[in-house]
């Protein structure tokens, strides 16, 4: 059973043409937040990316703001000119060359871990993305996210970030869980209109 607090992010598992792809997008230098491999992302009007809070830094709990999508991983010439493949953003690098990849693609399907109970019930509904700040939203070891889905649902005919399309099937995970998994997809996409939880 999924009983354990272990937030892992949003991780791209399914895309109906069978591919799940990132596309290239790039982050300002000296942008000062960590971006995890896993976490949401959103596009601001520089043309860049940024965590995907409405203010671009990490809270604990996340305002209800539309997302590009997940962050994969970057590339970047580091200050000593040194190349660097990382599945992180370290906050306040200066870098030049930056290429941050995205799973942008509305129709991408995500595994992700709530951070509470998600009943079957929850299919069709909607919740924003929540921050684990006791885990310091992620690993610098690996570079992974400890993002999670809230399990503060958004009720029938409002908007949450990310829209529960069913309980991850699996031997350790079932509905009701303690910090259930569910597979999701993102609702309040920058390239697609919205359309409210049922």
């Amino acid at each position: 059973m999924s009983a354990t607090n272990a937030p892992f992010g949003f991780v791209a598992a399914k895309h109906p043409s069978g591919n799940a792809r990132a596309n290239a997008y790039t982050i300002a230098s000296a942008y000062a937040a960590n971006i995890f491999q896993g976490d949401p992302v959103k596009l601001v009007t520089a043309g860049t990316i940024q965590l995907g809070t409405s203010d671009g830094t990490r809270t604990g709990t996340v305002d209800n703001i539309s997302l590009l999508g997940v962050f994969a991983g970057c590339e970047y010439i580091d200050g000593t000119g040194k190349p660097v493949v990382s599945n992180y953003w370290p906050a306040s690098t200066v870098a030049t060359n930056i290429v941050a990849y995205v799973y942008d693609d509305p129709d991408t399907q995500y595994v992700v871990q709530a951070n509470g109970s998600i009943a079957a019930t929850a299919i069709g509904d909607q919740a924003d993305w929540a921050e684990f700040n006791t885990n310091g939203g992620g690993s610098t070891a690996t570079g992974r996210s400890t993002g999670a889905l809230s399990s503060t649902l958004v009720g029938a005919a409002a908007n949450g970030q990310f829209r529960i399309l069913e309980i991850q099937r699996g031997v350790d995970n079932a509905a009701g869980d303690a910090y259930t998994k569910v597979v999701v997809q993102i609702a309040e996409h920058s390239y697609r209109a919205e359309a409210a939880a049922v």
